[in-house]
């Protein structure tokens, strides 16, 4: 028997969801990592998560985890409605511990992203440009660029490449959820493109405006110098309750 499958988005060129299992980032034992799509194998621990996925983890906890002795969500996007949600009963119901990446959710411990124990964080280079435009593939329609500054979408490559590209600017302009955040963790200046209230929920929310405004607000945009340091106390804490219960 394993003793931890990890259940995440695997399926789509998104690099933060391909990023956000901490199976990637902490010593498990013998592990396995599956997309929500796939039946899980027998082990100790199915952790589910993290990212926007709620949903995935109710059904998920409910029909594709009975091999497992014990279940976590962790650092997955759970909403106040969520929370309020029979969903949110049902999956409470159904697993041993619960964490969600959004700040300030009743009941809810709060642990963000686990891609922030990446030792791509670590020592970051200097900045090459000014500002960087980090863009969502699939949610950027409305959104003017600027062919003097250097763009990428978060389908391209993988997170090292993605990261490279972050440390690359002094100033990050991003409607990604991980371009925000790890821009944050990269010690970056940020303005955040919010196409959702996903973006809303971080304990220090970084300066947001609307697309079409991004580059008369250049000047706007912050740092959120704590956001690693947090992020990886918290994550390491949640680790240990989590290998408690093996």
């Amino acid at each position: 028997m394993l003793d931890f499958a990890f259940m995440h988005r695997r399926r789509h060129q998104n690099v933060g969801d391909l990023a956000c299992s901490p199976g990637h980032y902490f010593d498990f034992g013998p592990s396995t990592f599956l997309d929500f799509s796939e039946d899980m194998p027998a082990c100790k621990v199915a952790v589910l998560g993290g990212g926007q996925v709620f949903q995935d983890c109710v059904t998920a906890a409910v029909y594709d985890t009975a091999k497992a002795r014990k279940r976590v969500v962790w650092g997955v996007g759970i909403s106040q409605k969520d929370r309020r949600s029979i969903d949110f009963d049902i999956l409470s119901g159904s697993c041993d511990l619960i964490s969600t990446r959004n700040w300030g959710i009743d009941g809810c411990p709060y642990v963000p992203c686990a891609s922030a124990m990446s030792p791509l964080f670590d020592t970051p280079p200097a900045p090459e440009h000014e500002v960087v435009l980090f863009y969502h593939a699939r949610k950027s329609d409305d959104l003017p660029r600027d062919p003097a500054i250097p763009s990428r979408g978060n389908d391209q490559g993988t997170m090292a490449e993605a990261i490279a590209f972050l440390a690359s600017g002094a100033t990050v302009v991003t409607n990604s959820y991980h371009g925000t955040y790890w821009a944050m963790c990269l010690g970056r200046r940020v303005l955040c493109l919010p196409f959702s209230n996903k973006f809303l929920n971080f304990p220090d929310n970084p300066p947001i405006t609307a697309p079409e405004d991004w580059r008369a607000r250049i000047k706007t945009a912050e740092t959120r110098p704590e956001m690693l340091t947090t992020a990886r106390s918290l994550n390491r804490a949640f680790h240990a309750q989590v290998m408690n219960m093996v």
